[in-house]
């Protein structure tokens, strides 16, 4: 009986990690996020924590739009960018949800806002205007009921 070398195993193994990251590099980034509707909520939130009040109110179309424009000529561009970043920085988590096409052509997406002290779930409706995404209207945020609030030590369960 004739004995394999030792080092044949670990060349084969070598072998197949390498055919496996060349293949994995080949294969290309997948195509960007952009292009799903929950795209503009991410950017709003970009927007608000960075005060960059252009960018935040081209994530807006329509009526809605036309109003936080009003807000933020009345306010001044630097008083409308600081409230920005106040608005989102007691936001300590962020979930949205998967987008949901509603019965008028635009599409659903409930995000949840998690606070120290609560959690909020607020309902967007986004449409496409002109190719890109654009938030139209916005529920009010609804309270969310949470068993245990977030930041409770373990130790207090």
């Amino acid at each position: 009986m004739e004995r394999q070398p030792r080092w044949l195993p670990m060349l084969v193994t070598a072998f197949v990690l390498g055919a496996l990251v060349w293949w994995t590099q080949r294969r290309g980034v997948p195509p960007p996020t952009e292009t799903q509707p929950d795209a503009v909520i991410w950017a709003m939130v970009r927007a608000c924590r960075e005060g960059d009040s252009r960018r935040y109110l081209d994530c807006f179309a329509g009526k809605l739009r036309e109003r936080l424009e009003k807000v933020a000529q009345e306010q001044g561009d630097h008083a409308f960018s600081t409230s920005l970043r106040q608005m989102i920085a007691p936001v300590k988590g962020i979930t949205v949800f998967e987008p949901k096409k509603d019965g008028q052509g635009d599409w659903r997406i409930v995000a949840e806002f998690v606070f120290a002290d609560r959690t909020e779930r607020q309902t967007f409706h986004v449409r496409q205007v002109g190719g890109v995404w654009k938030i139209v209207s916005i529920e009010a945020a609804r309270p969310v009921p949470v068993l245990i609030p977030y930041g409770t030590p373990v130790k207090g369960l």
